[in-house]
């Protein structure tokens, strides 16, 4: 099986192994000084970087969010200008060769500048938005390693009902977000999620390097869920769980339970 992206083409057999994001048992038998990152990924508006920003500010964690770093780079050439203007405004992804560059800058950065200017943290960061693809996981492990982290990768699933109503109804302020009311907008962002990201992380799913929470719940399977107080949205079909309540689940998953007594999630 090949997997072809722009100017990339990989027999899956070929993928780098990407020893440094683990699975969830490994993540919770690190040691208590391992440094660590939690990435929040999944569909094109799942609520990736709101559940980022959720768990960063009702835990007191660092949060990486790409977008924002994506915002602050400044290009070296008319030729990356014009592509970081192409993608935000057609709602493409960055060229590969581009978003990695931009993403080594901006983590060392973050790095050097946040996570690791106190030298007795050692708590998690969370990480939005990058890697999305195999190409930046490839990079990005070569960060962990480099620092010697570890990383979880966290998959927000939600449903394409719910990432088009986002679109409509929640305009966010964020570069490359302008447009995103107009369906032709919509339909290139949700594609190019499944043709760039969606199979990816389903690749590190089933290596045991990915945990999914689903957001969005069927009415009919939530109404028999036991035992449960989540703080939800009803959509009709289907609910949609508060990122607080979704905070709460993946530390708890984690066994990180001191996060959530700490932060009275």
């Amino acid at each position: 099986m090949l997997i072809n992206s722009e100017n990339f083409s990989l027999n899956v057999a070929d993928w780098p192994s990407l020893p440094n994001i683990i699975s969830a048992e490994e993540f919770k038998n690190l040691p208590p000084n391992a440094k660590t990152c939690i990435i929040i990924e999944g569909m094109t508006r799942s609520g990736r970087y709101n559940q980022a920003q959720t768990m960063s500010e009702d835990l007191n964690l660092n949060c990486f969010a790409f977008t924002e770093w994506v915002e602050k780079y400044k290009p070296e050439n008319p030729a990356e200008k014009s592509e970081l203007d192409k993608s935000l405004k057609n709602g493409t992804y960055l060229p590969s060769e581009l978003s990695v560059k931009i993403a080594d800058w901006a983590l060392e950065e973050f790095y050097k500048t946040v996570y690791s200017s106190d030298d007795f943290y050692n708590r998690p960061f969370v990480l939005a938005g990058y890697p999305r693809t195999i190409q930046q996981a490839a990079h990005f492990q070569q960060f962990l390693e480099r620092h010697n982290t570890f990383a979880l990768m966290a998959i927000i699933e939600t449903n394409e009902a719910e990432s088009k109503l986002r679109m409509i109804e929640k305009p966010v302020d964020r570069i490359g977000h302008e447009t995103d009311h107009i369906p032709e907008v919509q339909m290139v962002k949700i594609g190019e999620y499944y043709l760039k990201t969606h199979g990816f992380l389903k690749w590190l799913e089933l290596m045991n390097k990915a945990t999914t929470f689903k957001v969005c719940i069927d009415k009919k399977d939530y109404n028999h869920r036991p035992g449960e107080h989540l703080s939800v949205i009803d959509r009709g079909d289907y609910v949609v769980i508060s990122p607080a309540d979704v905070s709460r689940m993946i530390m708890m998953f984690l066994n990180m339970v001191h996060f959530v007594n700490y932060s009275g999630a």
